[in-house]
């Protein structure tokens, strides 16, 4: 492995630096500030840049790749690719960032969209790769009239050794859930989770800094602790809370969770 994986569980998604992500020079520059700060790992979502770029400056710049994005044409349509991709990066893990709105709302969409991971999980397995969901808020509508949801049907339906949970804490407790609840749901299926906070303006919740909401956050590392997960991979996708640059922002969540002992 070119880079030496990292004790630190802290993981930067860069979809959050999307806009300083574009060129190899911007990548270059924008890994720079995020070692500053103190990340030794990054997610790969929302660069658009080859597999090859990508691991060359991470490589450069001691960065372990700990996870990936994908959408639903490339895993389903581009799959050899995504596979040889993910080797470039040396990352394990891809999580489907998010499907088209039909699979989450019309059942039989949903239906179909176990069938590919129950379908495609067993594939990445083989390439030595773990293929998983990420979820937002529209996961909790309630699913085909029954008292459970989406996100509870996808799981109950997907294979648990060969389909992964990226749950994210923010938008669990949007769509009125526990992020606790569902750490402790997903168990043994979870290596990656997303971190970002909630807070309420008004009557407006908004996407804010760890540390700066309404969660509970020693819960919520105490639950990651309990199930064994590996990684915390904070994304911040804007920074309309406080208007805040970027960079600080993440500096801001990264600071907080040292603060509380992860590492």
């Amino acid at each position: 492995m070119s880079v030496k994986i990292p004790d630190s569980q802290l993981a930067v998604t860069l979809f959050n630096l999307r806009e300083h992500c574009k060129t190899e020079s911007d990548l270059d520059r924008t890994l720079d500030r995020v070692c500053a700060i103190g990340y030794q790992a990054v997610q790969v979502s929302g660069v658009p840049l080859d597999a090859a770029t990508i691991h060359r400056q991470l490589e450069a710049h001691g960065l372990y790749c700990c996870a990936h994005h994908t959408n639903l044409t490339a895993l389903t349509a581009e799959t050899d690719r995504l596979i040889d991709d993910l080797h470039t990066l040396e990352c394990e893990f891809t999580a489907l960032g998010m499907p088209p709105r039909e699979y989450i709302a019309e059942p039989e969409k949903t239906r179909e969209l176990v069938k590919i991971f129950n379908e495609l999980g067993p594939r990445f397995a083989a390439a030595g790769l773990k293929l998983g969901y990420h979820n937002h808020c529209d996961e909790f509508v309630k699913f085909d009239h029954t008292r459970s949801t989406m996100l509870d049907y996808f799981y109950d339906s997907t294979c648990r050794s060969t389909v992964f949970a990226e749950i994210d804490t923010h938008w669990v407790a949007r769509g009125g859930a526990n992020p606790v609840d569902y750490i402790n749901r997903v168990a043994g299926r979870m290596t990656v989770v997303h971190f970002k906070d909630l807070a309420i303006i008004g009557r407006d919740p908004y996407i804010c800094e760890i540390g700066e909401g309404n969660l509970n956050w020693r819960a919520i590392i105490d639950a990651c602790v309990n199930t064994r997960v590996r990684w915390y991979s904070i994304e911040q996708d804007n920074c309309d809370y406080a208007k805040r640059d970027i960079f600080d922002s993440i500096k801001i969540s990264y600071d907080y969770l040292r603060s509380l002992g992860v590492k």
